[in-house]
């Protein structure tokens, strides 16, 4: 969570046609990554089981070009995350404090994460998540008993807002920031980063369940404050038409703390501090990782890589004071994840081995065609406008009538797969022909054993002709870890259900006999590899 989350949940249900309906999809999309990162998670460590984050399987199965790229683009998104996260925090401070600096609010956040997290690194971030849950609950605890103090609601209001029925655009929502947060948070390499620090795929899946009720519970709870807000008469009705009395409702939540005693804004601004410090921190430790081992490919001393990391805070604390559309910048996140990640996903199937970087690359300009293609038609022809589509010109609430953002987060992860499968599809029918005309063996379907080292062959990998470029330490780092109680058979606490139907779509071993034979008998090579490289 972040300070955002003071911001977007009480102005979600404020707007038209969302409600309460819009804010379950919206508390709803906040838990759905946690269950995605449980899922892909386990495939992954399969792959590559000393990797940390999603650069790095990028980069060992469809090469080092692939892998350099992406790594480039997951901290580019991960910079724009930081920007959108200081500037939310100072927007926030500034709106309780307006007399405040609008640098000193970046500044403080940057300084004091930059300060432990460059001397205690992940486990630094780690620590700090489990004491900012704490206060986040103790806090969001006391200001609800406040809230249902201080605010008195009209009932007839809340009748005839509404919030409380059900409308075509909050089911809509439901889909469509599912689907779009699912996919941006992938290029988060701090979840990733959570997700491969389990020791076992069963504590794993126990620390997400554990995680499911409460996180929605406060989500939602906070969301809260927007229609508490607007039925007290604290929050008029969003106006985004009049540019002399703009309120997007984003503030709803800080409108109705003017109804509320000093020491409770105090306890806001703690609560916001919290907040940003705990998702900053967690940006920073994953861009060391992707720089250090995907994009230097750990040929330097780790501390240049954080001195790279402490430069780099300089331009997002400046750029953070400029006022930005914090919103636009999520939703165009979300519309590259959705025309990125699912090929890379692809690359899961053993049965789809011959996917390659240029599959991937074909695939991610397809979803984005995809979604240009789309924007013409639905815009009868215009060119210019389905151009535009990709950036989302008119926001995720637009007109109750607009179909064109539904339609373009349903384009892009279609797009992608599409383009990603034909492409790989291509290449196929072109080797057996040059196989026929040359009279040499087609072998580009052929079974092939999985090395630890280099997660695919070098047939697989796009950087092959440019030699065994990697990183030294890909598939060494279990061997010597401080760590002896680490359990190697990734796979043995999948529950069996899971396992089966991954199985019959080519993501894993049936695991339909015993879970004891599991743990004893594995038909995963990069397993018993790591067992004979360790023993």
């Amino acid at each position: 969570m972040s300070s955002s989350l003071l911001q977007a949940y009480p102005q979600m249900t404020l707007v038209p046609g969302a409600g309460l309906f819009g804010l379950g999809a919206y508390a709803f999309s906040t838990i759905a990554p946690l269950w995605a990162f449980a899922f892909f998670g386990p495939l992954i460590r399969r792959y590559c089981p000393d990797g940390f984050t999603l650069a790095e399987f990028v980069r060992r199965r469809f090469g080092w070009p692939i892998g350099i790229f992406s790594a480039l683009v997951f901290l580019g998104f991960m910079f724009c995350f930081m920007i959108v996260e200081l500037n939310t925090y100072s927007v926030i401070v500034r709106t309780i404090q307006p007399d405040m600096h609008k640098v000193v609010p970046p500044l403080v956040i940057a300084l004091t994460t930059t300060i432990y997290t460059t001397y205690g690194g992940f486990k630094a971030s780690l620590w700090t998540d489990n004491f900012n849950a704490i206060v986040v609950i103790v806090f969001i605890i006391i200001g609800s008993v406040m809230f249902s103090k201080k605010l008195s609601i009209d009932k007839d209001l809340m009748h005839e807002s509404g919030m409380l029925g059900a409308h075509r655009l909050g089911g809509e929502l439901w889909y469509i920031l599912t689907i779009s947060i699912v996919f941006s948070q992938m290029f988060n390499q701090g979840f990733w980063q959570r997700a491969f620090a389990s020791r076992t795929n069963g504590g794993l899946y126990l620390s997400v369940a554990l995680a499911t009720l409460p996180l929605f519970a406060i989500v939602f709870l906070v969301g809260m404050a927007g229609p508490l807000a607007y039925w007290s008469h604290a929050q008029p009705p969003i106006n985004t038409s009049d540019a002399d009395a703009y309120d997007d409702g984003s503030n709803a939540l800080f409108r109705a703390l003017l109804y509320m005693p000093k020491w409770v804004h105090g306890l806001v601004l703690v609560l916001t501090g919290v907040l940003s410090s705990s998702a900053y921190d967690t940006f920073q430790s994953a861009m060391i990782s992707v720089i250090e081992s995907d994009l230097l490919l750990s040929r330097v001393n780790i501390w240049w890589c954080r001195l790279f990391l402490i430069a780099l805070n300089v331009p997002c604390v400046a750029l953070a004071v400029i006022d930005i559309d914090i919103l636009q910048v999520f939703l165009v996140a979300d519309l590259a994840g959705l025309a990125v990640i699912p090929s890379v996903f692809l690359g899961l199937s053993r049965r789809l081995a011959v996917l390659n970087g240029f599959d991937l690359v074909v695939g991610g300009c397809g979803g984005f065609l995809t979604v240009f293609v789309f924007g013409t038609i639905y815009y009868h022809g215009d060119a210019i406008e389905g151009g535009s589509l990709i950036g989302l010109p008119n926001g995720l609430y637009g007109d109750p009538d607009d179909y064109s953002v539904i339609g373009a987060f349903l384009a892009a992860p279609l797009g992608s797969m599409g383009f990603t499968l034909g492409s790989c599809a291509t290449r196929i029918c072109l080797g057996w022909l040059y196989a026929r005309a040359t009279n040499q063996p087609f072998t580009m379907l052929d079974r092939q054993q999985i090395d630890i080292q280099d997660c695919v062959t070098d047939a697989d990998r796009t950087g092959a002709f440019m030699g065994k470029v990697s990183n030294p330490l890909d598939g060494h780092r279990l061997e010597d870890g401080p760590d002896k109680d680490f359990d190697m058979r990734m796979h043995a606490a999948e529950p069996h259900l899971i396992s089966h139907v991954l199985h019959r779509v080519g993501f894993g071993k049936d695991s339909s006999h015993s879970s004891d034979a599991s743990d004893k008998h594995s038909d995963v090579d990069v397993e018993h590899t790591i067992e004979d490289r360790v023993s």
